[in-house]
């Protein structure tokens, strides 16, 4: 039976563990950015998820054989999609930060990748299944509590601009005008991983059928979903490194600095983990959020990733110097997801009695 309560702390788990996946980044200072991102893409979305589907769901080689070759198709293609946008978001962060770069990213991706799949979903074309869901009184509360974390995650978003423009009048070490398009694009296309995951859905079947449990079914679809991010991000990579004469550190460190390269993977290594592990309870969050209203799996994962985002934004003292408005706004804008999280699991779980 599901359980919402435990599912949120399942997406609280993931979504801790999401935004804690950037962190090794600042340990590698001596690689260029695309030796480190390719590395840990390696681990997240290539390596992991294939071990983790075999060692996760029985028989996954027969699971394959079984399954229809256009889902593993339109799921590796919407990955793609995704791979984009998550190399947008990579960039974002060196512009604007973890905060701000979360608050509109995560944002845009909140709102599309909960929303739209209620109007157009990848197997079955347009649904429109609106009105069926937020009709009821567990529907209201849900859409008052999805709406509710799009606000707070817009005063955190605002409170990342006030930021910026009280930092003074010498150099900023972040760049406004560069990092807010890159995150937009990174949320609006971030957005479509939720649909990768629906395009995976026969995946999934083909994983109960083989006696997975219901809890790590999910783990069928992420080797295609995770896989063609990978590609994409590898071809970025690989022209970056050729322009840039880079791909030697990929063997050895730069004679510059301190470091050994088995530190550097290890890092590589240890972001790639924290970033699977973020859908690894995805998975098993979405399957306790029940059947009438798990579509708000996606918004409440990432209106958590915001409130843990602006966490390690803190602890990395990114708003030292900033003036106290904008911590106060930025205050405000976590306790409102925090209230949200809450309403939207009171609605699944009135939902689930209903």
């Amino acid at each position: 039976m599901a359980d919402p309560i435990l599912g949120a702390a399942l997406h609280s788990a993931g979504a801790l563990s999401s935004s804690s996946c950037y962190t090794p980044q600042k340990k590698t200072t001596l690689w260029s950015w695309e030796v480190y991102w390719i590395s840990q893409a390696s681990f997240a979305w290539l390596v992991l998820p294939i071990l983790g589907a075999f060692f996760t769901i029985p028989n996954y080689t027969n699971v394959l054989a079984s399954c229809p070759k256009d889902a593993m198709l339109r799921t590796l293609a919407l990955g793609a999609i995704y791979g984009v946008g998550g190399l947008t978001f990579g960039l974002g962060i060196r512009y604007i930060g973890f905060s701000l770069n979360y608050a509109i990213a995560v944002g845009i991706s909140a709102g599309l990748g909960t929303i739209f799949p209620l109007i157009w979903n990848p197997n079955d074309g347009f649904v429109w299944l609106l009105d069926e869901k937020f009709s009821t009184g567990p529907g209201m509360i849900v859409l008052t509590g999805i709406s509710l974390s799009l606000v707070g995650i817009v005063f955190c978003g605002w409170a990342g601009a006030l930021r910026e423009k009280t930092q003074g009048d010498g150099p900023s070490k972040f760049t406004f005008k560069t990092g807010v398009p890159l995150a937009i694009v990174a949320g609006t296309l971030s957005a479509v991983f939720n649909f990768a995951l629906l395009a995976g859905q026969p995946l999934e079947q083909a994983a109960l059928d083989a006696g997975a449990s219901d809890l790590l079914k999910m783990n069928a679809i992420y080797p295609f979903s995770n896989g063609g991010a990978f590609l994409v991000n590898l071809v970025w990579c690989v022209f970056l490194m050729r322009r840039n004469r880079t791909g030697s550190q990929l063997v050895r460190l730069p004679a510059k600095g301190t470091g050994t390269l088995a530190f550097y993977y290890l890092m590589a290594l240890l972001s790639g983990t924290f970033w699977y592990f973020q859908f690894f309870f995805y998975g098993m969050g979405h399957a306790n959020m029940g059947e009438s209203y798990g579509f708000t799996s996606w918004g409440l994962h990432m209106a958590m990733l915001i409130l843990f985002s602006n966490i390690f934004g803190t602890v990395f003292r990114e708003w030292e110097g900033a003036d106290k408005l904008p911590k106060r706004i930025l205050h405000v804008g976590m306790l409102i997801i925090v209230a949200s999280t809450l309403i939207i699991t009171y609605g699944n779980y009135l939902g689930e009695q209903s």
